[in-house]
């Protein structure tokens, strides 16, 4: 089915994914350990996973094994060219409600973790830098994507957007 971009998509007729949710997300640090602890604590993770040779540990995995999905870090010397995804928010997290985004924050800023908050189309967040300075957005009230939305910041402000900008490859077959 296509939707075209300045029309929502109603709930009823919403396509199906073969996919359900992301599992993994893996960003590359600075300092394994430091940055394994700050999202332990940050996000009330367990840690789980380590990855590396027999001289070192290159990486390892937090995880909420309850809403099931894991955040695995990756020592940035250690990948391939120059993985930095510094002012970029590569994880975004929902919470269940208000009041949990609330929790997430209280036990960031309980460690010094400082964070800014704000709502858009997607709904209400609250995003936090760690120690590399790649942000983490806690989303809630999520409305998720019902149109399309294009972003531009620019020297005046945000603007936004409702006509792709992008010219995409032709779905195949």
């Amino acid at each position: 089915m296509s939707i075209p971009p300045d029309q929502t998509i109603p709930a009823s007729t919403a396509p199906t994914s073969d996919t359900s949710r992301v599992l993994v997300v893996a960003i590359p640090v600075t300092d394994l350990a430091v940055s394994a602890a700050w999202y332990r604590d940050v996000l009330d993770l367990e840690y789980v996973r380590e990855f590396g040779d027999e001289h070192q540990v290159t990486g390892c995995a937090l995880a909420d094994f309850t809403a099931r999905y894991m955040i695995a870090l990756r020592r940035r010397d250690t990948t391939p060219g120059q993985a930095d995804l510094r002012e970029e928010h590569p994880i975004i997290v929902e919470a269940v409600d208000a009041a949990a985004a609330e929790r997430v924050r209280a036990r960031a800023a309980a460690r010094g973790v400082t964070s800014t908050s704000g709502e858009h189309a997607d709904g209400t967040w609250t995003e936090f830098l760690d120690p590399d300075g790649i942000a983490i957005r806690i989303v809630h009230d999520a409305h998720g994507p019902q149109a399309f939305l294009g972003v531009t910041w620019t020297d005046a402000g945000v603007v936004s957007y409702d006509r792709p900008r992008l010219q995409l490859v032709p779905r195949a077959g």
